[in-house]
């Protein structure tokens, strides 16, 4: 029995020539959805924690800790002193091939207060061509109010969050409160007021709720030398690329004693590792799951033999090899698995293209019978469901298709419907002619 014959089986076996349906071929085809239905929140789960990690990776190295981070340990006791050399090595830095921007910033954690309360705050005082220059706060910082303008030495672009826990607008003055230490060793607090010109956010409250942004050269003069934090940020054309350390190493090289060079990876570490191990946890429960979808392709493949056992004799004591037969349904078993890839990996696709919409649906629909609810029952105490709260979440998930991961799922489906379909192609291809045509 050629292979061509077994191929020209496989296809009668897909689809008769009778008009009859059987129950194991409704089985055949209830094993393609199942393995259909089993990809759908597979590929939607990859697409979007592809577009989470990456959204959340690029905020946190691109707006908080930089490519590649210069910390200064010890600060100089004079401040133009001071400021002068770090001038000098992030006009160094960006000489430095694959470099494409440093920036000097000093950040320190304040109490701001507003027209309707207080909080704690992180002042970040940086240049004002961080907002114009580097790429990542041209992509990923949205001004939602206002313009990110620290031209004016009293100027300050406030995060949302905090401009609404302490209730701030475009036009305000915002306090800030820090603290020196004067000549006789005693602390003193240090208040200063700014004009809010902008109203900033990076669309991932995590790491923006507290942020104030002020200008450099203000900075210095306000914030504690204590409780603060003196470096020259770094970015660079990829910080994915496997080039980073090297030019880390020539950073260092043109950086003085009294500086700590970090790589993201060493500043980040804790969350890269955390958001990593998550996907994979949650890409292992996907894989049980379409690997139980697999087995439906074995139950109906085991009921086709059990249905065309007559046909099977016939086959064999005309000639048929054992081989060609087994080779039929095995063929059978992987078109099941390839037309439940074909099915739902782009209904998955088209699921997590709209995951923004699908969410925001779900979510209304979940806030008006949980406000049907309240109502019926008196409550007052309503607050609305938010399914991704941007405290913990982007408040807009990117939509990122991995084609690589997309490849090696579909095929991976492909190869487990193959060896599921081994054990019932054997039985078929061990079937014995004379005993079943004993008992026609």
């Amino acid at each position: 029995m050629t292979f061509r014959s077994s191929v020209f089986l496989t296809s009668r076996i897909i689809v008769p020539k009778t008009s009859a349906t059987g129950s194991a071929r409704r089985s055949l085809t209830g094993a393609v959805l199942c393995i259909a239905l089993a990809l759908i929140p597979l590929v939607v789960v990859l697409t979007v924690s592809e577009g989470m990690i990456q959204g959340i990776t690029g905020r946190l190295i691109g707006l908080s800790s930089f490519h590649v981070q210069i910390a200064q340990y010890k600060s100089y006791a004079d401040t133009a002193e001071n400021f002068s050399a770090l001038m000098e090595i992030r006009d160094d830095v960006r000489s430095v091939p694959g470099v494409t921007g440093a920036w000097i910033e000093r950040q320190g954690t304040v109490l701001a207060a507003g027209r309707e309360g207080r909080s704690g705050a992180v002042v970040r005082a940086v240049e004002p061509s961080l907002f114009t220059e580097n790429n990542a706060f041209r992509q990923y910082l949205t001004v939602h109010d206002g313009v990110a303008d620290l031209s004016a030495k009293n100027a300050a672009l406030v995060g949302k969050k905090i401009a609404e826990t302490i209730g701030l607008s475009v036009g305000d003055t915002i306090r800030l409160i820090s603290s020196y230490t004067n000549a006789r060793g005693v602390t003193v607090p240090k208040v200063k007021s700014f004009t809010v010109t902008g109203i900033v956010s990076s669309g991932y409250q995590e790491i923006d709720a507290l942020w104030v942004f002020i200008p450099l050269e203000t900075g210095f003069d306000f914030l504690s030398t204590v409780a603060g934090q003196v470096m020259v940020g770094v970015e660079t054309a990829d910080p994915y690329s496997n080039d980073l350390s090297a030019i880390t190493r020539q950073i260092q090289l043109k950086t003085p004693n009294g500086f700590g060079i970090y790589k993201w990876q060493q500043v980040n570490v804790a969350q890269y590792q955390n958001f990593s191990s998550t996907r994979v946890m949650l890409l292992f429960v996907m894989f049980l799951i379409v690997l139980v979808a697999s087995m439906s392709i074995s139950s109906a493949l085991v009921m086709l033999v059990l249905e065309r056992r007559k046909e099977i004799a016939v086959l064999k004591s005309m000639g048929a090899s054992p081989a060609g037969i087994t080779a039929s349904y095995i063929l059978t078993g992987t078109f099941a698995g390839f037309a439940g890839v074909v099915l739902g990996v782009p209904l998955g696709l088209l699921c997590a293209v709209n995951a923004n919409g699908i969410l925001q649906f779900f979510e209304h629909v979940i806030n008006l019978c949980t406000k049907f609810v309240y109502i019926i029952t008196e409550g007052n105490s309503y607050v609305p469901v938010q399914l991704l709260n941007p405290e913990y979440y982007l408040e807009s998930i990117p939509v990122v298709i991995p084609f690589n991961q997309l490849f090696a799922v579909s095929l991976g489906t492909i190869l487990l419907s193959v060896l599921v379909s081994v054990i019932p192609a054997r039985n078929a291809g061990k079937e014995k002619p004379l005993e079943v045509l004993r008992k026609v």
